[in-house]
């Protein structure tokens, strides 16, 4: 621990006589690549001493980026920032894949009655139970007070639906972190990446219909369709590039993950440009999901190759930094002022939907046949919200430009406290129920 502090103080001392007093006459706008190198040590190095509190490491990359960079020690700007944004792409590229690849169909056989449980009823008691929520206080959300009761239950389901998700890199991380191994392990994880896939596909239906609600447009006969077009879109492709992923793994004598990683960004930046072109030019709104066509990709290269336990093995190799990376700019994403203007309302969300979720959980499991240890403390893994839950915000924001900010501001606010308060409890979990493989190290 003092190597740790020691190496921390180091790297701080030098960013800070770099920044402050500035011996290299550098331009006010630091290099993406300076930045980035800065916050990836800084980050590792506290997210190991909050491990040695007993704290998640991602917790200390979180809180790396936010308390050194634009609001706070301000060792990088909000421009810096953005600079390193497409990494978020690159990011979510690698937790979707590796999401899918977790996704093991002999593993989700033996748990199956229970993950369908488990995935239906949380899913379903958590958007019901925040949808209804947020309708009920809308009187009290500024920019939806004047709506019409429709309209305010439309905007009210986004909440809900971004609500439900999950996040898969939380949980691969901690369990990675923990070398966790065991039922409630298992169920935990295989829900959680069950249930991200039945979100996006979910949000979309979601998202469609509250685009012709609150446009006061109405439903065309073929909206069903093109809603099952665009899922059914997304699958394909998923597998296509699966199957493009098994043959790259089988030819190709580089580090694959970086590829792979690299593909998936394309995809996620192709995704996007062809619906705006779609739309821009041809009116259509068609929008196929690309972290849904990753994780189908993932999945296929798991299930439908022999390479499964060598691609997973492979990109947990290289994750480290990718995870670091992820958490530290999400830390460093949080907006402080959004945080005082929006700090109540997202605490209301945060108590709704830890609430409905543990509800969901409670319920479902009993009525599945799981053991106590498991339904009572289930409820824990599933607080953490990130990489997930801000993809689908981003897209609310790019499709409903006029309403999609507020939702941002509120949304962002709870799911930063769920990011914080959500791997501490997911780890209690994992050591409670005796699933953790590595010593405790709290002092």
């Amino acid at each position: 621990m003092i190597r740790r502090l020691i190496s921390l103080s180091l790297i701080l001392s030098c960013m800070a006589w770099i920044v402050y007093a500035d011996p290299f006459r550098l331009p006010k706008k630091l290099s993406p690549t300076l930045v980035l190198g800065f916050m990836l040590l800084s980050a590792y190095c506290i997210g190991i001493l909050l491990e040695r509190l007993g704290l998640p490491r991602i917790t200390g990359y979180l809180l790396a980026g936010l308390l050194l960079g634009p609001y706070f020690l301000k060792m990088y700007s909000k421009e810096s920032v953005t600079d390193l944004a497409f990494l978020n792409s690159l990011a979510l590229a690698f937790i979707s894949f590796s999401a899918g690849g977790e996704l093991k169909i002999s593993h989700l056989k033996k748990k199956l009655h229970s993950i369908v449980y488990l995935t239906t009823g949380m899913t379903l008691i958590a958007f019901s139970g925040v949808t209804l929520g947020v309708y009920l206080i809308s009187g009290f959300i500024p920019f939806m007070a004047g709506y019409s009761p429709v309209v305010k239950l439309a905007v009210a389901s986004i909440f809900g639906v971004i609500s439900v998700a999950r996040s898969p890199s939380s949980t691969i991380a901690l369990i990675s972190e923990t070398k966790s191994e065991g039922a409630y392990t298992d169920i935990v994880l295989s829900v959680t990446i069950v249930k991200d896939v039945v979100v996006i596909m979910f949000f979309a239906v979601v998202v469609s219909t509250c685009k012709v609600l609150i446009s006061g447009g109405a439903f065309s006969p073929t909206f069903i369709l093109e809603l099952l077009l665009e899922i059914f879109t997304a699958f394909l492709l998923g597998f296509l590039l699966g199957k493009a992923m098994i043959i790259l793994i089988e030819k190709l004598k580089v580090e694959f993950p970086v590829i792979i990683t690299a593909m998936g960004f394309l995809v996620i930046k192709f995704s996007h440009l062809f619906g705006d072109y779609l739309k821009e030019v041809h009116e259509l709104h068609f929008n196929i999901e690309p972290l849904l066509i990753c994780m189908v990709a993932g999945f296929t290269v798991q299930n439908f190759s022999k390479h499964g336990n060598e691609f997973l093995h492979r990109m947990d190799k290289v994750s480290m930094p990718i995870y670091i990376g992820f958490f530290a700019i999400t830390g460093a994403n949080i907006n402080v002022d959004i945080l005082k203007t929006a700090w109540f309302l997202g605490v209301v969300v945060v108590v709704m939907r830890i609430a409905t979720i543990y509800v969901g959980c409670y319920v479902s499991g009993k009525a599945s046949g799981d053991p106590p240890e498991i339904y009572k403390n289930t409820w824990y893994g599933f607080i953490t919200q990130a990489g997930v839950s801000l993809g689908l915000l981003a897209e609310v924001v790019r499709r409903f430009p006029e309403i999609g900010a507020p939702i941002q501001t509120i949304l962002i606010a709870a799911i930063t406290i769920n990011q914080i308060i959500g791997p501490i409890a997911f780890k209690y979990a994992l050591y409670k129920t005796g699933d953790a493989k590595v010593e405790r190290t709290d002092v």
